[in-house]
């Protein structure tokens, strides 16, 4: 068993370790055996005392003159890729040295204003494909679930959500972009959710505002289809009607917006769909407090015309897209009967979704709950530091 020197550290056994020995305050932090959550807690405790026993720290011409030159070949080149002097360093040397091996290589340092933009930009953001049809897709999208704000030099696209599957498309639609970040967060309704965010290149520009009616009502076809799958995906339903006479599948999409669901309703009218717009209330308690409000919503509720939007439109939500398998399948023929056990089989269906979106908010849930004990094991760190200090 490792016997640990007594603590507090003695000033001859600090200057026999860290000038005698060499060792830097991490290693130093090990062999008083101080563990913490986060190390560098412990690291900073040592250079403390190191301090407080009026130890100086080692020269740092000390360091540069043992820098091979294979490693500064190594600085030059992650210098160049973008990383900054402090992330070269890490605890090796000090960041001060990096810099002047660099500048005796003739390396052009970068100014402190393009210096905080890559050490800001961790991640590669590249540029929208310029595809016309996907962009009218994402801003379908837009119209629901997707929240898109400037952030410095940098468009974020964020949705909050208890479904994996919008979870899932996110990912498919941002991570060949940039990098797409998760974590949990409260939920008035549900408890837990996940947010997904992603921080894109300026040329996704146009994601800030929503497409404005009058671009909407001139949108070429192959488009505006694009921009349908992409609303149905955000606000659409697709959901099994029971009526006196039997059982129908309705495509419903709902928004705040009328005059966006007008437009929706004439252009597929002009396609010789029979719709109805209607309006209903919304849940005057939905967001936690008492606030009125007015809902709308657009309906296909014939067979035919459900089955012949299902087969026009590319939808990606996972849940959107079992189900619109499911409703073609059964309306596979031209009476367009449902068939016997169809109600069965769309219970079934719809119960694995609800499955799925229990899991999920459980998810976020305990990766909320394991967050916050981080947070409380490093604040008992740093306030046992705090103590420590002051008893020494």
């Amino acid at each position: 068993m490792t016997v640990c020197p007594p603590w507090p550290p003695k000033k001859e056994d600090l200057e026999r370790l860290y000038l005698g020995g060499k060792l830097s305050a991490s290693k130093i932090a090990k062999v008083y055996g101080l563990k913490y959550k986060n190390p560098k807690v412990a690291e900073s405790t040592i250079l403390y005392h190191l301090r407080k026993n009026g130890i100086q720290r080692r020269d740092a011409a000390e360091h540069i003159r043992k820098v091979e030159e294979d490693v500064v070949d190594e600085w030059v080149l992650r210098y160049r890729a973008g990383e900054s002097l402090k992330q070269i360093a890490g605890e090796e040397v000090d960041p001060v040295t990096v810099w002047n091996h660099l500048k005796r290589r003739g390396v052009v340092l970068r100014n402190k204003v393009e210096a905080q933009i890559q050490a800001v930009r961790k991640y590669e953001r590249k540029p929208f494909s310029g595809d016309p049809v996907e962009k009218a897709y994402l801003m379908g999208l837009r119209y629901g679930d997707l929240h898109a704000v400037r952030h410095g030099r940098a468009i974020r696209v964020r949705v909050s959500t208890t479904h994996p599957a919008m979870a899932e498309l996110f990912l498919n639609l941002f991570s060949s972009y940039g990098h797409v970040s998760k974590y949990p967060r409260t939920a008035q309704l549900t408890g837990f959710e996940w947010t997904l965010e992603c921080d894109l290149d300026e040329s996704f520009e146009f994601i800030l505002q929503k497409i404005a009616i009058s671009e909407l009502k001139s949108l070429p076809e192959a488009e505006f289809w694009s921009f349908l799958a992409g609303i149905i995906d955000a606000e659409g339903t697709i959901y099994l009607h029971k009526r006196s006479y039997g059982a129908t599948f309705e495509v419903v999409i709902t928004n705040t917006d009328r005059m966006l669901l007008g437009v929706l309703d004439g252009r597929l009218r002009r396609h010789e769909y029979h719709t109805k717009v209607f309006e209903g209330k919304q849940d005057e308690n939905r967001l936690g407090y008492l606030k009125p409000g007015r809902i709308f919503r657009l309906s296909l509720p014939r067979p035919s015309d459900v089955r012949r939007l299902l087969a026009s439109v590319d939808l990606r939500h996972r849940e959107k897209i079992t189900k619109s398998n499911f409703v073609r399948e059964r309306y596979c023929h031209d009476e367009l009967d449902l068939g016997a056990g169809a109600e069965f089989d769309w219970l079934v269906l719809t119960s694995e979704v609800h499955r799925e979106v229990k899991d999920f908010i459980r998810s976020a849930e305990e990766a909320h709950k394991e967050s916050l004990r981080k947070r409380e094991d490093l604040s008992s760190d740093i306030r046992s530091i705090s103590i420590s200090q002051v008893e020494s």
